[in-house]
């Protein structure tokens, strides 16, 4: 039944919404480029990105606590929430229409959305969350969605790319 009810609902989401990649054809190849990317690969291509973005940024004003350097995907990962929180996710909302669910199983102890791997209770003013630090499945979802973002994805584009990536943990942990 549950099989039933997701092909369901894809059928219903390719037949009734706009095209699945609005994006160019280039940048569909890209996209998938960094689907397939490892984790040290994400990390690199963000931190290039986040150099370029953001040359003058002093990130040591951030205050990130110790956990956050543990390696270059992390940190970079951190960077993200700091200057793209929105993209990852809003305080009290669950709804992958608007943020992007976690598909590890934070959602057990109150994360809402990405945004909560990374800041407690999902508020950037509310201090930084160890669990992003910890979670390589957090760190490839803010990395993924920061490079597929810098390409012109669409939030919908984004959550079809976190859908296909994570289909097994969404199959086993999400799908109840």
């Amino acid at each position: 039944m549950k099989a039933f009810k997701s092909i369901a609902v894809l059928i219903s989401f390719l037949l009734f919404s706009s095209p699945v990649f609005a994006m160019s054809k280039a940048a569909e190849v890209q996209f998938k480029v960094i689907m397939n990317m490892s984790l040290e690969e994400l990390g690199q291509t963000s931190a290039r990105l986040l150099n370029a973005s953001y040359p003058d940024t002093d990130w040591s004003s951030y205050s990130f606590p110790n956990y956050v350097y543990g390696d270059q995907a992390t940190e970079v990962a951190y960077k993200v929430a700091v200057k793209h929180p929105s993209l990852l996710g809003v305080a009290n909302v669950q709804d992958d229409e608007v943020v992007i669910p976690c598909y590890c199983t934070c959602d057990t102890f109150g994360h809402d959305n990405l945004l909560y791997c990374f800041y407690k209770n999902g508020e950037p003013e509310g201090g930084f969350d160890k669990h992003g630090a910890q979670c390589g499945v957090c760190i490839r979802q803010a990395l993924f969605a920061y490079l597929w973002s810098d390409l012109g994805a669409t939030h919908a584009e984004i959550m079809v790319g976190m859908k296909e990536k994570f289909a097994a943990l969404i199959e086993k942990y999400h799908n109840q």
